[in-house]
This record gives structure tokens, C-alpha cells and sequence, in this order.
């Protein structure tokens, strides 16, 4: 597992003198899409301890890959470049082991993507509002495609059905921290047997 994969896994047992916890392990990836700012990657982060699994971020990823940020890869090869390499890492990670993967917020604008997402993983859509995202994205100017709330609004509207045609769960955000969001997901996910229990730590 290298570092440009930015990898947190948590698969590791508790220390020997602390609390002992239930391990599980994932049947399929699961991917987490929506908005920027509807939290994805913290409710996966948290989900990966909670379960004692591997979660990785799809925009780290590709800014360890790139060795340059979001915004510069937009500044650089436009959003046409930045969807192709998208869509390489998407097919890479598909392909991998199962882990918890927390993906960009257009990803479902290319239908190649969306085939993928269907075909290889379990698809957890996280609903939020363009207000909602604002207010819990420290800066927006490292969000290239967020502009102002009426654009960000529109533009979560016109995903919406890309949204709804890839996933498998939908979790409403609103007002909700992601601890509980992580804890739902956690729920539904054992519930579905996507998420399967192994051993005791």
C-alpha cells in the first residue's frame, strides 16, 4: 500500500490493553458520491474506524499522482483532462481490493464512470444543499466548480439524476453531522451484507 494512494486504513486491532472491537470486511468497494461538501470523506473516514476497513480519498489520490492540486490540474488540462485522469483512477480503484472510496463530485457526469460505479461497487449517494455545502467547506477557492450558491444549487439539481441513477443507498445530510451519517451507513451497510463481520479483535 503506497503513500500516493493515501490510504487510511484501519484494519489494525486495537491495542492489546484497549478496547477490543468487532472486525469486518467489504464484499465489494463502496463509493461514496455527491456534492462537494456533503461530507464524504469524513463519513468515510469515520465508517473505516468504525469497521476497521481501508478508505481512501479520490481527489488525494490524484493530487499525489498529479504532484499538483484540484484546481491547478482544472487551471492546466481544463475539466475535460482532470475527468480522464478521474476516470483512470476510478477504473484502478474499482478493480483493487474493496475499500471505502469517497469520490469527487462530478464523477457521475461521465457515463463511463457511472458504468463503472454500477458495475464494480455499492454506491452510497450523500445528499446535502448548495447552502449547506457552503457552510461546511473551510475554502471555496480551492473548489474550482462551486462558484456562488445560485450556480452551486443548479448545478447539485442537474446531478441529481446522475446521483439517483448510480446509487444503491441515498442519506439525506441535512442537518446532520457526519458521525451520525457514518453510523447509518454503518447500519445499512451490515444490514445489506455489503459490510460482513470476520472476527473479534
Amino acid at each position: 500500500m503506497t503513500d500516493e494512494q493515501q490510504v487510511f486504513d484501519f484494519r489494525k486491532p486495537a491495542a492489546e490493553d484497549g478496547p477490543r472491537r468487532a472486525l469486518y470486511q467489504l464484499v465489494r468497494p463502496v463509493f461514496f458520491v455527491g456534492f462537494m461538501g456533503a461530507g464524504k470523506t469524513s463519513v468515510a473516514r469515520k465508517l473505516a474506524r468504525n469497521a476497521g476497513v481501508a478508505a481512501i480519498d479520490m481527489d488525494t489520490f490524484i493530487e499525489r499522482r498529479c504532484d499538483m492540486k484540484v484546481k491547478q490540474i482544472f487551471a492546466k488540462s481544463g475539466e475535460e483532462g482532470f475527468r480522464a485522469i478521474e476516470t483512470d483512477v476510478l477504473r484502478e480503484l474499482a478493480c483493487g481490493e474493496p475499500q471505502l472510496v469517497s469520490c469527487g463530485g462530478g464523477v457521475v457526469l461521465a457515463q463511463a464512470n457511472r458504468e463503472i460505479l454500477r458495475e464494480h461497487g455499492y454506491v452510497v449517494y450523500l445528499k446535502v444543499t448548495a447552502a449547506e455545502a457552503a457552510s461546511r467547506i473551510s475554502d471555496l477557492s480551492s473548489r474550482p466548480l462551486f462558484g456562488d450558491l445560485d450556480h452551486a444549487q443548479r448545478v447539485i439539481d442537474e446531478r441529481l439524476p446522475l446521483y439517483e441513477e448510480v446509487a444503491d443507498l441515498t442519506i439525506d445530510t441535512a442537518g446532520r453531522g457526519s458521525g451520525a451519517v457514518a453510523r447509518e451507513v454503518f447500519s445499512l451497510l451490515k444490514k445489506r451484507e455489503v459490510l460482513v463481520k470476520v472476527k473479534d479483535a
